[in-house]
């Protein structure tokens, strides 16, 4: 057992060699120490470094995310986005919505839900719709009918005795505030239900 100062014998035996501020192994064996121990000035160095360069990517990606709110006119592209659809103003709140309408024998109106227009899927009926009403009124009346036939085959659907695809125009406000109903509307097509 060798000790300088600060030096203490190990309780299990075995060599023990220390500077000042050594210790003793609890467990025996050679334990070496310089003075006071700790981290090397390099490792502390090192572990300053990868932190100052994490901050700074950090910092680097932050300003690339606020970039487009200082860009003259705004820009929106991705993946870097000033969100357009929230951030600009709209003139009014009016939209169009194009869509299959069943009409009862009393001429009240209720909407075809999207499964009879030709998918579960509503954004996927509403193309389907929006589609045929460009493609002229053969194909708004070719769509009309087969939404009739399908229709027709509803038991929950016995008091509609036609369909009409038209595009409806709503105040989005007033809708949500129970005046449901258009400000405007163009029917494209109308089509009779079965026999009745």
């Amino acid at each position: 057992m060798s000790a300088g100062a600060g030096g203490g014998p190990s309780p299990q035996g075995g060599a023990v060699s220390a500077g000042a501020g050594g210790g003793s192994s609890p467990q025996g064996g050679a334990v070496s120490a310089g003075a006071g121990g700790g981290s090397s000035p390099r490792g502390a160095a090192r572990f300053g470094e990868r932190r100052a360069y994490a901050y700074g990517v950090t910092a680097a990606f932050l300003l690339l995310m606020l970039a487009p709110l200082f860009r003259r006119p705004p820009v929106d592209s991705f993946p870097l986005s000033t969100y357009p659809m929230f951030s600009w103003g709209r003139h009014d709140a009016r939209t169009a919505v194009e869509r299959a309408v069943g009409v009862d024998s009393r001429g009240g109106r209720r909407p075809i839900p999207p499964r009879l227009v030709g998918s579960e899927e509503v954004l996927q009926a509403k193309a389907t719709l929006a589609q045929s009403i460009r493609q002229g009124a053969r194909a708004a009346r070719a769509l009309c009918r087969g939404i009739a036939s399908r229709v027709a085959a509803q038991d929950g659907y016995a008091d509609v005795v036609a369909v009409e695809i038209r595009t409806d125009t709503f105040d989005a406000v007033a809708f949500f505030e129970g005046q449901e109903a258009p400000i405007d509307s163009k029917l494209h097509a109308t089509c009779k239900v079965g026999a009745r």
